[in-house]
């Protein structure tokens, strides 16, 4: 039986084509709409309409500003592209009018459903969403850390030897690499502690094994950072929008605003419930004295970019 809840993907990059596909051919929907950030219907789109018609599935629309009133869920993955030699402050002025224009545009329409930002400002954009929409916190967040976490968890599976399903642990912190965190601290087992079985001679991991894990992650980070992950976002979107749609109320790092210390309202990437209402943040989650000292670092810089933002 199909759903009846409304998504709306808003963009005109190959991300937010591959989250419409995916969707129609996954999620159990009615109709997928797409509101095309660029005012030109290109060949893509068309062909994705096309695709629409030759199985049972969800029927991709093209939508417009009035289709925000309906919908449960707004996935924005639309940025503007950096020019050749463009200076960042220019770059994230640019980014900054995009944001505004999308999101009056949708609260001008009757919007209030949940708000998944997915492209790869998607901490900024959290914030700036927050601010010009006016929806209270817990419906707005961005896919933050969540693949980086996928990717650290198949590493402990794989060093340990053990189902990836039995692996707890998480990356947080910011979407830059130096801003990233692996909270050592929060990782587990089987419901053991990983450090604890550091200490264990008789498991298959190590301080060795930490370190070289390390080296992975720094790696991996290059990559994605050089490299186009269309394919991996949109996979890892559509499980989000699953989670969303089946209440599962998932354990999943995203960005969201949060406060740390005297820092208010910050976008930081921490593990959160996620369901059909949004994200709750999980209380008594604590990290190492190491890990909470590099989430605040984070933290200031991320304020520092966030105050330049607010001053013009």
């Amino acid at each position: 039986m199909k759903s009846d809840k409304k998504i709306i993907v808003v963009g005109s990059d190959d991300l937010a084509y591959h989250i419409c596909f995916l969707s129609m051919i996954t999620l159990q929907l009615k109709e997928v709409y797409l509101i095309p950030s660029s005012t030109q219907l290109d060949n893509k789109m068309v062909d994705l309409q096309y695709a629409s018609k030759l199985f049972s599935m969800s029927e991709l629309k093209i939508g417009n500003e009035k289709d925000y009133a309906a919908a449960d869920i707004l996935i924005l993955t639309a940025r503007e592209t950096r020019l050749e030699n463009e200076q960042e402050s220019d770059y994230i002025r640019r980014n900054i009018l995009l944001v505004r224009k999308i999101i009056n545009q949708a609260m001008a329409s009757g919007f209030n459903g949940l708000i998944l930002v997915a492209n790869e400002l998607n901490d900024l954009f959290t914030y700036l969403v927050w601010k010009f929409s006016g929806l209270p916190k817990y419906k707005i967040f961005g896919i933050g850390t969540y693949i980086d976490t996928v990717y650290f968890q198949k590493l402990l599976s794989d060093t340990l030897e053990v189902s990836f399903c039995d692996i707890k642990g998480y990356i947080i912190g910011g979407r830059k690499p130096m801003h990233k965190t692996v909270a050592w601290s929060r990782s587990s087992i089987g419901g053991n502690s990983l450090l604890g079985l550091i200490m264990d001679p008789s498991t298959t991991i190590s301080q060795e094994s930490i370190l070289e894990i390390e080296e992975k992650l720094s790696k991996q980070n290059q990559i994605n950072e050089d490299g186009d992950l269309t394919v991996t976002t949109s996979t890892a979107v559509l499980k989000l929008v699953q989670f969303i749609l089946t209440n599962e109320k998932a354990v999943v790092p995203l960005v969201h605003l949060m406060d740390i210390g005297e820092i208010k309202d910050i976008p930081l990437s921490i593990p959160v419930l996620l369901g059909e209402n949004g994200i709750r943040q999980i209380s008594g989650l604590n990290f190492s004295e190491m890990e909470q000292k590099e989430l605040l670092t984070t933290a200031k810089e991320i304020r520092s970019q966030l105050d330049w933002i607010e001053q013009g």
